[in-house]
């Protein structure tokens, strides 16, 4: 009994006793521990590693006054760390009711398994006050923590309940580019789970993204109409300030990629010296904010990788993805570039193309195909009255060169026309090396009459004969691959077709021969009637529910089955996911009838992919 009394003593006093006065960074440097699972350096938060994030974490907490910041940024730069340093700062120093927002409740879901559960583990302040995962008393569960004073709810943005359930005093939006535009007829899903704040003076609002696609982006309009604070640091040279562009990144491009990695370096502004990426960590240590717009709302940052500290992510490494970029001329690797390491808008705007250049680039080619041509893939256009294809050949870094393109007229709900494209699929093509190629692969538009479309791919499957589907929307790379058949017994491929688009036009505007660049041969069929059905389509931004969005838009009048043959022989091209390297030592890619009957045993294996 004395022991008892003794302990309720202690723990009385204890509680008596104020706690200190912590920031954010105060609290984080003190109690936050980074596990190995979700870390790549395990052990005690120091915010001195990433000198950068402490202005913004000082903001996040009560002493501060800020109601919302605003961060647009690349990769590997710790933002989200410091949104679950926010979390537990919440649960054990400042409680409140806070909703925290990801993309859909599958991957808020995946960040409370993966990222939050560890880091609690390894926290025992934190696990003393929200209990154990699936203890007896526990209120503790995948999107709901809660603690003595407050709630923590983890939100999908896809989910309207759990963005509406209960008024909350913080909000975290993380990679708020990703939501859609719009969620149950209810408006955007940031606004909706901004609107749960509005009951709470001294609500804070913070919102971090990758930013995306510059017509529809949300993460720059709010960066920009904030105060636009970019991260200076000094010269070494000179103690010049500066941001660290990617225009500053310099190395040797005659070498082999080996040494020009070797002389990667940062190139002063002022003095012109190099400055070796060694000297980064002084230079991040003596870097402050400053603000570019003094009449903004309420703080706003960019940064980019440029500035991740070492042992992390390097120039080395945004030079090797540059040269990979270069290389390919892949414009998804140039935005994912742009994107996730410069943290900065990629426009999709001025995608236009004139098909009179197009006819002055017609070659001499025909038969036998040339000798770049690695893989042939054909995708093929439904309508009424007939059925359009086009066979592609593509080679390394995203060449290729139009083989064929030809109709077959007649009613499509007969069978005699899919008797004729049937038979055009099984013929081979001559090609520079002596060998018979025929196709790989063929993607059939289904958005039209398509049962007939399951009906014919069914039995086809053997042949890599599939059908596909156009869907709008940004952001979801080329296609989408099945997880299991569809009623009608196939398996269905997604193509993104404004992604796809974006990709031809890209490509379209290469003018010289290599990475990228179309070949068209010198057929009666590639005339201006091709060329302008292949440029028909025009990149328009509209507004949907009060929001920009990005939309391809064929004029009245205008034919568009050209553009629509090419993106499927890309969307085939994608399914089958080549390895080009490996087919470039072993000449082109000849699938036999032996190969073929093999294949037809195992086309469960579709869904994960061929090549």
């Amino acid at each position: 009994m004395n022991d008892m009394i003794t302990d309720l003593i202690y723990d009385f006093s204890e509680a008596m006793i104020p706690q200190d006065d912590l920031t954010l960074t105060e609290w984080s440097d003190r109690y936050r521990f980074l596990p190995s699972e979700s870390a790549s350096e395990r052990g005690p938060w120091r915010t001195s590693r990433f000198p950068f994030l402490k202005e913004i974490m000082d903001l996040m907490g009560p002493e501060s006054e800020t109601e919302q910041i605003v961060v647009m940024k690349g990769a590997q730069l710790g933002l989200t760390e410091v949104a679950i340093n926010w979390i537990f700062y919440t649960i054990d120093y400042d409680p409140a009711p806070l909703l925290y927002v990801q993309k859909t409740i599958d991957t808020v879901e995946k960040f409370s398994k993966q990222r939050f559960s560890p880091s609690a583990e390894v926290c025992p302040i934190i696990l003393d006050k929200i209990g154990r995962p699936k203890s007896r008393d526990s209120g503790n569960t995948i999107r709901l923590k809660t603690f003595p004073g407050g709630i923590i709810i983890l939100g999908g943005a896809n989910s309207a309940a759990s963005l509406r359930s209960m008024p909350i005093e913080r909000l975290i939006l993380d990679e708020e580019e990703s939501y859609d535009a719009d969620l149950e007829e209810e408006g955007s899903p940031s606004e909706i789970a901004i609107r749960r704040t509005a009951n709470f003076p001294k609500r804070k609002i913070f919102r971090l993204s990758t930013p995306a696609i510059k017509e529809t982006s949300r993460i720059e309009p709010l960066f920009e109409a904030g105060d636009q604070r970019r991260y200076y640091v000094p010269c070494i040279h000179c103690g010049h300030y500066q941001v660290i562009y990617w225009r500053h990144i310099k190395y040797e491009e005659k070498k082999t990629e080996a040494l020009t990695l070797d002389t990667v370096h940062m190139e002063c502004e002022s003095c012109h010296k190099e400055i070796p990426e060694r000297f980064k960590t002084e230079m991040l240590e003596r870097g402050k904010w400053k603000a570019e717009n003094k009449n903004g709302n309420y703080p706003s940052f960019h940064i980019s990788s440029l500035y991740t500290p070492l042992g992390f992510y390097s120039w080395r490494d945004a030079v090797r993805s540059w040269l990979k970029v270069q290389k390919t001329m892949d414009k998804s690797l140039l935005k994912v570039f742009i994107n996730t390491v410069l943290g900065e808008t990629f426009s999709e705007a001025n995608k236009t193309i004139e098909a009179t250049g197009l006819m002055k680039r017609k070659e001499a080619y025909t038969d036998p195909i040339p000798d770049g041509v690695l893989v042939l893939t054909a995708g093929v256009d439904v309508q009424n009255d007939r059925l359009e294809v086009e066979v592609v050949g593509f080679g390394k870094n995203q060449e290729s060169w139009s083989i064929d393109y030809t109709a077959f007229m007649g009613d499509t709900e007969h069978s005699f026309v899919w008797e004729q494209l049937d038979a055009y699929l099984q013929r081979t093509w001559s090609h520079a090396s002596g060998l018979e190629m025929n196709l790989a692969l063929v993607a059939i538009d289904s958005g039209h009459r398509a049962r007939v479309v399951y009906n014919f791919c069914k039995t086809r499957e053997h042949r890599r004969i599939f059908p596909v589907k156009g869907r709008d929307g940004w952001g979801y790379g080329y296609i989408k691959r099945p997880l299991k058949r569809n009623e009608d017994k196939v398996y269905l491929f997604l193509v993104y077709v404004d992604e796809v688009k974006s990709k031809i036009y890209s490509h379209l505007q290469i003018s010289e021969p290599g990475a990228g660049y179309c070949h068209f041969p010198e057929k009666p069929v590639y005339n201006q009637n091709y060329f302008k059905m292949l440029t028909s389509e025009r990149l328009t931004t509209k507004k949907y529910r009060g929001r920009t969005v990005l939309r391809w838009d064929l004029p009245q009048g205008r034919r568009n089955e050209a553009l629509d043959c090419r993106a499927y022989a890309i969307a085939a091209l994608n399914i089958l996911n080549p390895n080009f390297e490996m087919l470039g030592d072993k000449g082109p890619m000849v699938v036999s009838d032996s190969k073929l009957r093999k294949k037809k045993r195992r086309t469960r294996q579709v869904s994960k992919g061929i090549g």
